[in-house]
């Protein structure tokens, strides 16, 4: 392909030559490319000598007056090198007016700014001097500037110039801006109002640049100042999902549409769960995304993809009619040309599949390759407990993977592990983090085979590493929970169980521990409304109702006790003990026929229950409840 400024042959298909895109990455108009073209409404005033504020792209009030001239004569004038700390602590100030004046918001979750031809010459001529000033006075900061700084060079990352050049280049360029732009936010202090505004830019731009890692670790950050903003919730789903956690995504993206549903957060979904291949409910979320937008693209092709992938062809070609019926006039050709996309030149192809690839991959991250028929059979294994199979199944899959599978090491660590064979569980997981330090994953199975091995405070120590390489590891917070629990560490286990309702408000086990550990504490009402949650998220646990009933009998609530035994002996009615401890309710509550049939029920389940015999003696007459 020709370069179409100079005729020279360019690489990779690129629509410029290397030498012509680094020749207009120094224009402004290509840098900041305006949305607008032609000079503002506020220049034409300002060249009759008009006396003008905030009349751009931003409008206000008329308030405060500046000169009938350009800002562009103001900015440029300004001289860096003869500037003095208070010189630059001004002009910050001014810079701050001006980029508001021309259309850079304090904000903004996406990268798109509406800009002016002349908007773009002064936003570039005070970026050049902010870049200057902060060079020379690091110590001083003007949060406002900074986050717009930020914004002015994430939105310069997605210009069209760096997606018109040679791949590398546009690659090295779009690296420079979008680490700029986090250079800027990462100035703002700790201490300042504006620094969860700057965490959450910065985790959405790693993101956007693929540190999905370090995106998360951000983004978790700022949810704590966040907690109800469903644009960090969707975000972190993301970075959870191009992680490989895409259980973890799937549970945000769900809570985010309890909040509020929309077309986009539905594609989402359908995407995460297609991963999980659950075509089924993957297909539900495409439709539904449909059903809130009728021209969406994107759904319609993951939809119709999806279908045909899954043999469902008629059904794809309807929807395929049915895109082509929602879609304006004249769009119909725009869809054969998205559902012809493996046609592509393979240059392109390449070139544009290059583009796509992160770009401040700071942690690697494994991402899951497409599940084959191996693991997928391994996995039916272990979940219906035939792990000999399972451990053979996965053994040939890691021989054909060469000894290294991620995936693979995992599911053949658990293997070994619900197997009993904790030494070679603990040999597998071992070869993994050997070669992947950073797999919370594989600090997680560690611990888990460290505690079933006695090693329990091993094991703490291996879940913490993992929290910390994954800050949202529901699973592994859960895990620390139970084990300090075990150990009767009651505060702690709270304290962790708590971490972990704070990431995944629905984890049933994160309440069951929970309620346990407040009732170690001694706060039983606390417990009780733990417990109460967790029964709602599984109704039918026979754990939590026995809990709930044995602990409601202690703190003498007879009447809730006996209802709460009730629905337990419902579901087993073969437990002597419970049995017994309804007949003690029942016997408190002055019930003393009922509560003698329950004790006989116990006895003729278990002959030797002493305490039964007790009580028994008790409501005949023959002694005290004492």
């Amino acid at each position: 392909m020709s370069c179409i400024r100079c005729g020279d042959v360019t690489e990779e298909s690129a629509y410029l030559c290397e030498v012509c895109a680094s020749t207009l990455f120094q224009d402004p108009l290509f840098l900041f490319p305006p949305s607008i073209l032609g000079e503002s409404i506020v220049e034409r005033l300002r060249h009759q000598a008009a006396a003008m504020l905030r009349l751009g792209p931003v409008s206000g009030g008329d308030i405060e007056r500046v000169e009938g001239q350009s800002f562009l004569d103001t900015i440029s004038a300004f001289n860096v090198n003869k500037a003095s700390e208070k010189d630059a602590e001004n002009y910050y100030k001014i810079a701050n007016f001006v980029l508001s004046q021309y259309g850079i918001p304090l904000y903004s979750d996406k990268p798109k700014l509406s800009l002016t031809v002349e908007g773009s010459r002064i936003v570039a001529e005070v970026a050049q001097k902010i870049n200057a000033l902060s060079a020379r006075y690091p110590k001083i900061v003007l949060s406002d500037v900074f986050l717009r700084m930020g914004l002015i060079y994430w939105a310069a990352s997605r210009g069209v110039l760096l997606r018109a050049g040679p791949v590398k280049w546009c690659r090295e360029k779009r690296r420079y801006t979008l680490l700029r732009a986090l250079e800027f936010l990462s100035k703002i202090p700790k201490n300042d109002d504006l620094y969860s505004l700057a965490l959450k830019m910065s985790g959405l731009i790693l993101l956007d640049a693929g540190a999905y890692a370090d995106a998360e670790d951000m983004l978790s950050k700022a949810r704590k100042s966040f907690p109800e903003d469903m644009v960090i919730v969707r975000a972190l789903a993301k970075a959870h999902y191009h992680m490989g956690n895409v259980e973890e995504a799937l549970s945000l993206t769900e809570m985010a549409l309890s909040v509020a549903e929309s077309a986009d957060v539905w594609y989402e979904k359908g995407e995460y769960l297609k991963r999980l291949e659950r075509f089924e409910e993957a297909i539900a979320a495409f439709e539904k995304a449909i059903s809130l937008d009728r021209s969406f693209v994107r759904a319609y092709k993951s939809l119709i993809h999806l279908l045909r992938e899954t043999g469902r062809t008629e059904e794809a070609e309807k929807k395929e009619a049915d895109l082509k019926l929602a879609m304006e006039p004249g769009a119909a050709a725009k869809l054969e040309e998205l559902l012809a996309a493996e046609t592509m030149m393979p240059a392109e192809e390449a070139a544009a599949k290059a583009r796509r690839e992160p770009l401040l991959g700071v942690r690697k991250k494994e991402v899951p390759k497409k599940v084959d028929d191996a693991i997928r059979e391994a996995n039916r294994a272990l979940t219906s407990g035939d792990f000999d199979t399972a451990i053979e199944l996965l053994k040939n899959r890691l021989v054909e993977m060469k000894g290294w599978d991620p995936a693979t090491l995992i599911l053949l660590t658990r293997a070994y592990l619900y197997n009993g064979q904790f030494e070679q569980a603990k040999r597998i997981v071992n070869q993994l983090l050997k070669k992947d330090k950073d797999s919370a994953a594989g600090w997680y199975w560690l611990a888990k085979i460290e505690n079933s091995m006695g090693k329990w405070g091993a094991a703490i120590q291996h879940l913490d590493r993992a929290i910390r390489l994954l800050p949202s590891f529901v699973d592994a917070f859960t895990e620390k929970g139970l084990i300090l629990l075990a150990n009767k560490k009651y505060k702690e286990a709270e304290e962790t169980f708590a971490e972990a309702l704070r990431f995944d408000s629905r984890n049933a086990r994160a309440w069951l521990g929970r309620a346990k550990a407040l009732a170690g504490l001694d706060r039983w009402g606390a417990a009780i409304q733990s417990i109460d949650i967790f029964i709602s998220l599984i109704p039918d646990s026979r754990e939590g109702w026995l809990f709930k009933a044995e602990l409601l009998l202690e703190k003498n609530r007879y009447q809730d006790a006996e209802r709460a035994y009730a629905k337990y002996l419902e579901m087993e009615p073969t437990d002597s003990k419970a049995w017994c401890g309804r007949g003690v309710a029942l016997q408190s509550m002055g019930l003393t026929d009922d509560a003698g049939k329950c004790f006989r029920k116990c006895l003729e389940l278990d002959p030797g229950n002493e305490r039964a015999k007790h009580w028994l003696k008790i409501i005949s007459g023959g002694g005290s409840s004492g």
